[in-house]
């Protein structure tokens, strides 16, 4: 989710002048829009607007009513992460702008690390005055609102009015607006045009209100319903998305009745509705997972996944995996260390140990040195078992180009993914050619790689620089398209200087720049002692040895604020 764009405060006196100079020029101006109404709506139409998002999608969107207009509970209101908005309504009492845009703060500052969600603001009907009308939803629109909503619209020229009002920035009518008109339907008059209404151009969602409908039919709940399969039937008919208030017992029911827009008074509701329709656990998903994370610029933290050894050897012992990373050790110098007894191999359990682990976002297969595809599908197949807590990334280093040819790198790239592997990592790319090779092997392969041309996507392609030569032309490396990580392999890197460990950490925070210019993510390894310092560098991807990857991933979620 792109942040909206946040809006300046004003003054009660101010905004009561304004709208009252504004509606005095409109009191002169022909019917129709205001003077400039559709350029000042334009004006103000900034930043996306997920409604439309979601609406332009066909997914159901879930809002829940505003609660008091304080800044706390604007806070608390953004909090909720289950709401696609927040409704607002100033329909009756004093039309209080600023406080609107103090609560509006208020989300700002409890959203945290997210955007805010988009607010809709109930303004007074259109049958108080259409001029005022006009101003009100103006006003709204400068103050930060993404959405009008229009209160017991009668007839096709108030929905005129209400898309007018605006303006160019209003969706449907433009394919690329992210500003929704939202018309309530709520008096016996207006079902009976409810076919004209909801065929109005541009309009973009329709709800009959429940609670104004029964007034309307001195409390005749048959005829209410009646009235509400009216206007959704109309809605259905035309293409219109048609809303209606729910609570956890019926918004179930009202999905399936084929209703794409909620208000809700319980956040219960807002679980039971998304669940219906399927949108929570994708999402939860998405937002969880380690591109999620590296989304919305937050570190991900992960280990080497450790071996067992055939020869009898600790699982993860002496210089393996499991031992406390060194200090500058790059991504996986564990499998096969010196000191350990027989072939490392990998197992179903072992993917199991490490899917029960909370602290884990992603786990690292280094097979560099030993390409096995039962190893990618034991431990993949260890990470979705019953049990997992969240869903582990599986990223797998495999042998370099450089070691074994384009064309065996090429199939252990599709052979990886297609087991069960999030990503794939390849080792010492020496130069652009080989990056751009790299990045071919996932495009042959049919991934959907996440990368700054491709931010939905869901596929990780790491390629890893770890030579002096390759180092130098890490600007041309990070400009290659079609991949998602640029890391520099700091041990091998180091072993290659010499020993050299401060040139090392030069080449380093030189590939860290280009990554980071280019919007890739970078990785490296860490420890207790220096994950807060690589956190604070910039590094989203953070790798630990099991040993002693406790402590650090809580230091490091820390210093990332998680």
């Amino acid at each position: 989710m792109r942040p909206l764009q946040p809006r300046s405060g004003s003054r009660v006196l101010s905004a009561a002048l304004a709208i009252a100079t504004a509606v005095a020029v409109a009191s002169c101006a022909p019917s129709g829009d205001a003077p400039g109404a559709r350029e000042q709506a334009t004006a103000s139409a900034t930043g996306a607007n997920p409604m439309v998002e979601l609406l332009a999608s066909g997914q159901p969107v879930f809002g829940i009513f505003s609660g008091e207009h304080t800044p706390g509970q604007g806070a608390r209101m953004a909090r909720n992460r289950e709401a696609d908005f927040v409704f607002y309504s100033l329909e009756s009492g004093p039309f209080d702008i600023p406080a609107m845009e103090a609560y509006m703060e208020g989300m700002r500052e409890g959203a945290g690390e997210y955007a805010p969600q988009p607010l809709a603001l109930r303004i007074p009907p259109i049958r108080n005055g259409a001029d005022s009308a006009r101003v009100r939803a103006r006003a709204g629109l400068d103050a930060g609102a993404h959405s009008i909503v229009y209160p017991h619209v009668e007839s096709v020229e108030e929905a005129e009015l209400a898309v007018g009002a605006l303006g160019d920035a209003g969706w449907p009518g433009n394919a690329d607006g992210n500003l929704v008109n939202i018309l309530l339907i709520e008096d016996r008059v207006g079902i009976e045009r409810a076919a004209e209404i909801v065929r109005t151009p541009g309009v973009s969602v329709v709800i009959p209100g429940p609670g104004d409908l029964r007034r309307a039919y001195e409390g005749d709940m048959e005829a209410v319903e009646a009235a509400i399969q009216t206007v959704l039937a109309e809605c259905l008919a035309a293409g219109v998305a048609c809303g209606i208030t729910a609570g956890p017992d019926d918004i179930g029911e009202r999905l399936d009745q084929g209703f794409r827009f909620f208000i809700v008074t319980s956040p219960e509701a807002l679980a039971v509705g998304r669940a219906h329709a399927g949108r929570a656990e994708a999402e939860v998903a998405r937002a969880t997972s380690t591109i999620g994370l590296w989304e919305r610029n937050l570190a991900a933290f992960g280990v080497f996944v450790p071996p067992e050894f055939a020869g009898g050897g600790e699982p993860g012992g002496g210089g393996g995996p499991g031992a406390a990373a060194r200090p500058g050790a790059e991504p996986g110098a564990g499998p096969g260390a010196r000191g350990q007894r027989g072939p490392p191999r990998y197992t179903v359990e072992g993917g199991r140990e490490l899917a029960r682990n909370p602290l884990l976002d992603f786990v690292f297969l280094n097979l560099e040195r030993s390409y096995d595809p039962a190893a990618v599908e034991a431990i993949a197949t260890g990470l979705r078992s019953p049990g997992a807590v969240g869903r582990k990334t599986l990223l797998v280093r495999i042998p370099s180009i450089e070691q074994d040819g384009e064309e065996a790198t090429r199939a252990r790239v599709r052979e990886a993914l297609e087991l069960g592997a999030d990503g794939v990592v390849l080792p010492h790319v020496r130069n652009v050619a080989e990056a751009r090779a790299a990045a071919s092997f996932f495009e042959d392969a049919g991934a959907d790689v996440w990368s700054p041309a491709n931010p939905d996507g869901t596929v990780i392609a790491m390629l890893m620089v770890e030579d002096p030569d390759a180092v130098a032309e890490a600007a041309a490396i990070a400009d290659v398209p079609g991949y998602s990580v640029l890391a520099c392999g700091i041990g091998s890197l180091t072993g290659a200087l010499g020993g050299d460990r401060e040139a090392a950490e030069q080449g380093n925070q030189a590939v860290l720049a280009e990554a980071t210019r280019t919007g890739l993510a970078d990785m490296i390894t860490a420890n207790a002692g220096d994950i807060e310092q690589r956190v604070g560098e910039g590094f989203l991807g953070l790798l630990m040895q099991v040993g002693g990857a406790e402590e650090a991933i809580r230091l490091g979620r820390q210093a990332a604020g998680r």
